[in-house]
């Protein structure tokens, strides 16, 4: 008699595991989004210029304990490996990183100065109404 070893359950391929790791970090940042500003339509940018002209100037929140040092904040689609994504979705979940209400002053010195909150800059200009900006495609 000849047994075979087969898996019920074959692991998922590291892409698979990726892109369901993305969404679910996109859904909870989301899901906090509109926890913190009572805004049921409020949606998440990730591109920084619209990051800070559509979610911190407009509900005056910001993201707190995001692992700049390791991810830089940006596209999560544009986040290179599964590692650096279930850090985030970690993050999240143990609320570790988090939305937090900030003061006008706060709002002030985040525009003088938003490099401690991204890491290093992408263009941050002000994209026109409308605009879509590439990064901003995934919310």
């Amino acid at each position: 008699m000849s047994f075979q070893k087969f898996r019920i359950n074959p692991p998922k391929p590291y892409s698979d595991r990726m892109t369901e790791t993305r969404a679910e970090v996109r859904a909870l940042v989301k899901q906090k989004l509109r926890e913190i500003t009572g805004q049921n339509g409020a949606q998440m940018k990730w591109a920084q210029g619209a990051y800070m002209r559509d979610v911190v100037a407009r509900y005056r929140v910001r993201i707190e304990g995001w692992p700049v040092a390791e991810i830089e904040f940006k596209n999560l689609s544009n986040i290179p490996n599964l590692r650096k994504l279930e850090l985030l979705l970690r993050g999240w979940k143990d609320e570790t990183i988090y939305f937090r209400h900030i003061s006008d002053a706060e709002y002030q010195a985040m525009v003088a100065d938003p490099m401690p909150w991204f890491g290093p800059l992408e263009d941050i200009g002000e994209a026109q109404p409308g605009e879509v900006q590439p990064d901003e495609a995934c919310v």
